[in-house]
């Protein structure tokens, strides 16, 4: 049952990421001023391909499964490292930004990465040690 939950929790993660990374993304490259909704559509549907294709939904759910380190960080060092490494095999095969434009992008999604397994851990945490509680 614990597998599940923390398959429960990639879940949320991971769509809490592509939300967050589809706003940083406008807020550094800009976005449609009179369809800000279809803009951030746009980029969030280009960061689930990335995810998809670079093969990092795949790793991070792995991961998410079966790590089983005792600090509340740890996993999220681990995901950083995960789209550090996938970020960089997507810029190395699409070729199409500079590389100031690739720096802020890992930048960006670095922290939001961390953020978001952050709290996804937090969550998991308390989640399961509410249910050994009882």
């Amino acid at each position: 049952m614990l597998i599940l939950k923390r398959l429960a929790v990639w879940l949320g993660e991971t769509s809490a990421e592509v939300l967050l990374l589809g706003l940083a993304l406008i807020a550094l490259f800009g976005h449609d001023q009179h369809a800000f909704g279809r803009s951030l559509l746009a980029y969030s549907t280009g960061l689930v391909l990335f995810s998809f294709t670079t093969g990092y939904l795949f790793t991070t759910a792995i991961a998410r499964g079966v790590w089983k380190g005792g600090a509340w960080w740890s996993y999220s060092a681990v995901a950083v490292v995960l789209y550090l490494i996938h970020s960089e095999i997507f810029f190395v095969l699409s070729g199409g930004s500079t590389r100031p434009e690739q720096f802020s992008m890992q930048v960006a999604g670095a922290f939001v990465v961390f953020a978001c397994t952050v709290a996804g851990s937090l969550a998991l945490r308390s989640w399961t040690l509410g249910r050994e509680a009882r």
